[in-house]
């Protein structure tokens, strides 16, 4: 269960090389998210019969409008299902995108608090698990980096359908 101990705190605005490496971090989750979506609508496409009917086509469009609305963690659930039907597996992409939606989870929407140890992101999660460490400038650029390089692996795919017709555009 979470915890809300001691009296309401006042905000503590975070030193500018934290604040400036946490807003790059979260930048970076609107990018593989993005990515994601991009791949979904890439792969799902790619596998479209070229005499599709009028109404199977709309049907897709009001798939990938669901798409575009997506969370990341429906994003990468779908990310999952869409490589299964391609028969392509990487599970180490997959737990990466776990990890990164913990992250993402715990960064937009911890309120943070200076602590003896440096800064604390408070938070915990829908499964009551409490964040209790301290996280630093560093360790937000490694979030950053892995988050990054999530999602130039999952432009790889989108990259591997390029056959002239525009899709990885």
């Amino acid at each position: 269960m979470a915890r809300i101990d001691g009296a309401p705190a006042v905000w503590h605005e975070l030193p500018a090389p934290l604040a400036a490496e946490l807003g790059q971090t979260i930048a970076s989750f609107g990018h593989v998210e993005d990515m994601l979506k991009r791949a979904i609508f890439a792969m799902d496409r790619h596998r479209l019969p070229g005499g599709i009917g009028e109404s199977d086509f709309r049907a897709w469009l009001r798939r990938m409008d669901h798409v575009a609305s997506d969370s990341l963690g429906t994003l990468i659930e779908r990310m999952e299902r869409t490589l299964a039907r391609e028969n392509i597996a990487d599970p180490e992409l997959m737990g990466q995108l776990d990890e990164i939606k913990d992250w993402r989870n715990l960064l937009c929407h911890a309120a943070w608090a200076p602590v003896a140890e440096g800064w604390q992101p408070r938070f915990a999660s829908t499964q009551g698990e409490i964040f209790e460490d301290t996280l630093d400038a560093s360790d937000l650029a490694a979030i950053r980096a892995m988050t990054l390089d999530a999602a130039r692996r999952v432009a790889r795919f989108i990259h591997a359908l390029d056959d002239g017709n525009g899709v990885s555009e």
